[in-house]
């Protein structure tokens, strides 16, 4: 008897025309495909992963299970015009990850056979065992909060070299205990904070590495929480020989023994929420102990220790009028970010900012597909949509422009070896492209 063909797909975002981003390489892939692969047995299903952005999907061939993750926005919509191509073919189509499971239902239910919610460690394996026994149900939530300390090693064979960039995922911890209104993550794991056992994260670094790389992608979403635990992990790293970027919270800056850790285990760049430079602006997404007034003092001390520091802030907070873009961009290069990303506020369906804005009646816009971080789909209460809006792309053009992308990089004094230094600018040159194109730096 055959086994079920199984295609698991990632979709890539939607540019400003509504077609789909395709380039290259996927530079920094997603964990989940990987994880869903681990948990699939292979004696039972065949199985293929795609990542849209870089490979063609297998559209004519016959699949039995179709299977399709969200974050949001583009990616949600291009999720839905594949699964509607595979129903219409007689798949049984699967749809679940972040904001399928935050989303009203109704929104994703014409699209496929089968919504998954919540974390697919628990429902997928069950889905899969369901399927075998014809037993398909058409919701599958999560009946207990997966143990991290079982998790098996990813399946880093779906990360062909000839598709994907030279970084590798790997995580550590999972989720975020601060409560930041506008925040997906912050609201899917409900504020918990897991930290995954130090040998384990290790097998699946030497994992990645066994793939082909060294380049580790930490995906945690604040991986800096707990300094003990980042100690344990930080210690054990150094012999690994790797070199690391994540996203941590701006706390870490006042603790130089973390920062030297950090280094010597392999760290490089650091992603900082830093959101915005108003601290009247913190008050509104629960995140007044960010200290803008202290944003300078930080970054020098992240980048004594050779560390270079990405940011990511939002436009349009209601502290915000029409002072901040210059604000913001004179911000940023004083402090020569090297890789600034921006977002208008989005009021991201299933957080408590969206909830917050529709019960005063701000959001104007619900086109889903505009929900990437580049329109202003709600009533801002500083300037006008259209002043919000227009002033994010004037912005990043600015900021974006060759001679402020070489004034930014000239004068960083983070420890980076040539072929970072190569892949800081190389993110910049893509990230140029992208605006230009009127696509969001950092959806793909």
């Amino acid at each position: 008897m055959n086994k079920p063909r199984v295609l698991l797909v990632s979709p890539t975002g939607l540019d400003s025309k509504g077609m789909p981003i395709v380039q290259k390489k996927t530079y920094l892939p997603g964990l989940t495909m990987a994880q869903l692969s681990a948990y699939t047995p292979k004696d039972r299903f065949e199985i293929h992963v795609v990542s849209e952005t870089s490979q063609p999907i297998p559209w004519d061939e016959h699949w039995d299970i179709v299977g399709v993750t969200g974050m949001g926005g583009a990616g949600v919509v291009r999720g839905y015009q594949i699964a509607d191509y595979f129903k219409e073919k007689g798949a049984t189509v699967v749809m679940g990850g972040i904001a399928i499971s935050l989303f009203d239902e109704q929104w994703t239910r014409p699209h496929c056979d089968v919504i998954i919610k919540g974390e697919a460690e628990d429902t997928w394996p069950r889905f899969l065992e369901d399927y075998l026994n014809g037993q398909v149900k058409d919701t599958y939530e999560m009946l207990h909060v997966p143990d991290v300390k079982t998790f098996p090693e990813p399946d880093y064979s779906t990360f062909s070299k000839s598709h994907y960039g030279f970084w590798r995922p790997v995580q550590a911890t999972r989720g975020c205990p601060f409560p930041c209104t506008f925040c997906s993550i912050s609201a899917f794991f409900e504020r918990s904070y897991r930290k995954r056992p130090v040998e384990q994260v290790i097998r699946d670094v030497r994992a990645a590495k066994a793939s082909g790389s060294k380049y580790i992608a930490f995906i945690d979403d604040n991986i800096g929480v707990d300094f003990n635990y980042c100690r344990e992990l930080w210690e054990a790293l150094i012999p690994e020989n790797i070199i690391w970027i994540s996203q941590c919270s701006l706390q870490i800056a006042r603790n130089d023994e973390m920062l030297q850790l950090a280094y010597d285990s392999g760290c490089r760049i650091l992603s900082f929420g830093i959101e915005t430079v108003n601290e009247a602006s913190l008050t509104q997404v629960d995140k007044e102990w960010n200290e803008p007034k202290r944003y300078d003092e930080a970054f020098a001390n992240i980048r004594k220790f050779g560390i270079e520091i990405s940011t990511e802030m939002i436009l349009g907070l209601d502290g915000d009028d029409e002072t901040v873009f210059e604000k913001t961009f004179q911000f940023l290069m004083r402090n020569h970010i090297a890789l600034p990303r921006m977002y208008i506020l989005t009021p991201v369906p299933g957080t408590p900012m969206y909830d917050q804005l529709e019960s005063e009646g701000r959001i104007f816009d619900r086109d889903i597909q505009k929900y990437v971080g580049g329109s202003a789909v709600f009533h801002p209460k500083g300037m006008s949509a259209e002043t919000l809006q227009n002033g994010y792309w004037e912005l990043y053009k600015k900021l974006y422009s060759r001679t402020n992308i070489f004034k930014r990089l000239r004068a960083n004094s983070a420890s980076l070896s040539p072929f970072m230094r190569m892949f800081v600018l190389g993110t910049n040159i893509v990230y140029r492209n992208h605006i230009s194109r009127g696509i969001t730096p950092g959806i793909v």
